[in-house]
């Protein structure tokens, strides 16, 4: 199976109503394509990174999904363009299957999904602080030899 990742910018200043309506346009379109929806939740308002129709900020949706006829996401895909409340979207294929989102979710200590970014972070400050003392090292050992040769 394929999985795929739509995330698409839609105005911000939409009611809850409009929102969920046009949520329900494009799951209705998605449907067309034989698709299984696997996620579609609205993630975040964010300032965009430049102005798309003279708006400064945008609500990102994000659309996960399990693909039945690939030859139809042409048609999907040109429909997501022509959708005039669709600011911008981009489409991407997936590694593996997602997991199912479910809203208010949380590990033990309350933190929800932060466990794993400090875990990551962790990872990533540590293997820098190895790189840099390794390099640390190399030059050590560089100014060593030069100043041997001097002598």
């Amino acid at each position: 199976m394929r999985y795929y990742e739509t995330l698409y910018i839609v105005d911000p200043n939409l009611d809850n109503k409009i929102l969920e309506k046009t949520m329900t346009e494009i799951e209705q379109e998605l449907s067309k394509t034989k698709s299984k929806v696997i996620n579609h939740r609205v993630w975040d308002k964010k300032r965009l990174a430049y102005q798309i129709l003279n708006h400064k900020y945008g609500s990102y949706v994000i659309l996960q999904f399990e693909v039945g006829n690939v030859t139809k996401m042409v048609d999907f895909d040109v429909w997501m363009k022509l959708n005039n409340i669709v600011l911008r979207h981009m489409t991407v294929l997936l590694s593996e299957k997602p997991e199912i989102y479910e809203e208010g979710t949380t590990t033990d200590d309350g933190n929800g999904d932060q466990k794993k970014v400090s875990e990551n972070e962790e990872e990533v400050t540590s293997s820098l602080e190895d790189e840099k003392h390794d390099d640390n090292k190399n030059q050590l050992s560089e100014e060593s030899g030069t100043k041997e040769e001097d002598e």
